[in-house]
């Protein structure tokens, strides 16, 4: 839903003050750092709980906070260092900082802090642009004066663009498995027969596709022939597009299938969440396996993204932490289907967090993302939102 003018307002006044404080308070770096990543990512440990390594939560959310504490002390000395010589030249070096420098900035390729989150909902749009410009006047105020009102109008200019129209009608589809159930043996067949529930209500509404979450069918789907015969015929009523675990040569992987016309296309994940779906460290992968995860193996990936066709309009296929993946917005079609799981990380702030950072890169390269979440409410975004 789009967000009126009032809140609008409110969320740029809010941004505003935000940005000035990072800027202008006297206020202690490493603690601003701290508070600031504690506060962003608290919620990452939480699945740690469904592996009886409830400890780690605050272990794991102590580490980024300190992590991010080191980074802003560092910052503020290498500011303190150039201020001595120039304080321009020292502010400067914020301003291009907290524009790029966090991008750059990404223990183990998790780039989820952003400052363009706090530009969502406001009345500017989220390019590094408008960003750059944001930042300056924030941080020159006193040296513009009257010239900061101008250089917020130009940031003003850059809008995004009426997305491309879709003449396809899409049912994304959430659901409301706890993370607590979802693979247990016993709630299976609920499951199942809860998708096929969904499903069949697509069809009831003739709609041209349906897309259930991630991991909505929790087996090796490929593997329960039955299953595929069911989807493979009901494909030929709709286009049904659902996330599954995949079994390949005895290696695992998280996969999106794509029933249509009573075929199926299977698309494995291509970039994987750190420590959640591999260990990104070149060494002691199997130890930190056998010791945390009760000795299960990384999931594999495929070499790129991947991509499937429905009527002659192509979409990009994203699973969970890939669709906030810039790299994958930077591709050639216009349509992102995303299936996530944010069960793992429920109660939190996860699931807003991600839905931000989506709507940057959706308006940044001008996609369209259907989103079908379990633990979480679906939604689609595009440009305009």
């Amino acid at each position: 839903m789009e967000v009126n003018l009032f809140f609008k307002l409110f969320f740029t006044v809010d941004m505003f003050f935000a940005l000035y404080f990072l800027f202008h308070s006297k206020h202690k770096w490493f603690g601003s750092g701290f508070l600031t990543g504690l506060f962003w990512f608290w919620w990452i440990g939480l699945s740690f709980r469904y592996y009886g390594l409830s400890w780690l939560i605050f272990v794991v959310d102590f580490f980024i906070a300190l992590f991010y504490g080191f980074v802003f002390w560092v910052i503020f000395k290498i500011y303190e260092l150039i201020n001595r010589q120039n304080r321009y030249f020292a502010k400067m070096f914020l301003v291009l900082f907290f524009t790029f420098g966090f991008d750059y900035v990404a223990p183990f390729t998790f780039d989820w802090f952003k400052l363009e989150v706090l530009f969502i909902n406001s009345i500017f749009g989220v390019t590094k642009t408008v960003l750059f410009l944001v930042t300056t006047v924030v941080a020159f105020y006193k040296e513009l004066k009257w010239i900061s009102l101008i250089v917020l109008i130009v940031a003003l200019l850059f809008k995004s663009h009426p997305p491309k129209t879709l003449n396809l009608d899409i049912y994304v589809s959430n659901t409301c498995i706890p993370q607590g159930l979802k693979w247990k043996k016993d709630y299976i067949p609920f499951e199942i027969k809860n998708n096929f529930t969904i499903i069949n209500r697509a069809i009831k509404l003739k709609k041209d596709a349906v897309v259930l979450p991630e991991s909505a069918f929790p087996l090796f789907l490929n593997k329960y022939e039955d299953l595929m015969n069911k989807l493979k015929i009901l494909s030929k009523k709709i286009v049904i597009i659902t996330g599954a675990l995949h079994l390949k040569d005895s290696k695992y992987y998280n996969s999106t299938y794509i029933f249509k016309n009573g075929k199926v296309i299977i698309l494995d994940k291509h970039v994987l969440v750190p420590f959640g779906e591999y260990i990104p460290l070149p060494f002691f992968q199997k130890e930190i396996n056998n010791l945390f995860f009760a000795g299960a193996s990384d999931y594999m990936t495929s070499d790129k993204f991947g991509m499937f066709e429905i009527k002659g309009y192509k979409f990009i296929n994203a699973i969970c932490y890939e669709a906030t993946v810039e790299d994958l917005y930077k591709l050639e079609p216009n349509y992102v289907v995303a299936l996530s799981n944010d069960a793992w990380f429920m109660p939190s702030i996860m699931p807003s967090l991600q839905q931000m950072l989506i709507k940057i890169y959706a308006k940044k390269y001008g996609k369209t993302v259907y989103h079908s979440i379990n633990g979480f409410k679906s939604y689609v975004v595009n440009k305009q939102r």
